[in-house]
């Protein structure tokens, strides 16, 4: 497992699945989904991976980031959170997203489902 953190995220990257974390009341623009991209391009190169983002913090996700911010080899995107809220965000995001999709209340869950995808 490699891990990565700049100022607005932290990553954990693991051979079928990274863990996403946003930082708290952070505006993850295009730009900042960019980054993370070029990081899981160069982590991942052409492999296929599941992306867990882990919603620790509250945070805003543009919708830009789905329609054009997507890497062909992420084959799923599982939401982790125990806030409520989040649930009725990741049913909006569902209808952005047309890989498998699925939602978690527990981290390891997540993993499980992540793991067992391929």
């Amino acid at each position: 497992m490699k891990h990565f953190s700049n100022e607005f995220c932290e990553m954990q990257l693991y051979d079928q699945f990274v863990v996403l974390s946003i930082n708290e009341n952070i505006d993850l623009t295009l730009e900042k989904a960019s980054i993370i991209r070029d990081k899981l391009r160069k982590f991942y190169n052409s492999k296929d991976f599941i992306m867990i983002s882990h919603r620790k913090h509250q945070h805003n996700v543009s919708p830009k980031i789905y329609k054009q911010g997507q890497l062909d080899n992420m084959k799923g995107l599982a939401i982790v959170s125990e806030n409520i809220e989040e649930r009725g965000k990741a049913v909006i995001e569902q209808s952005m997203y047309g890989k498998s999709f699925a939602f978690f209340s527990c981290l390891e869950k997540a993993k499980s489902w992540a793991e067992g995808y391929f």
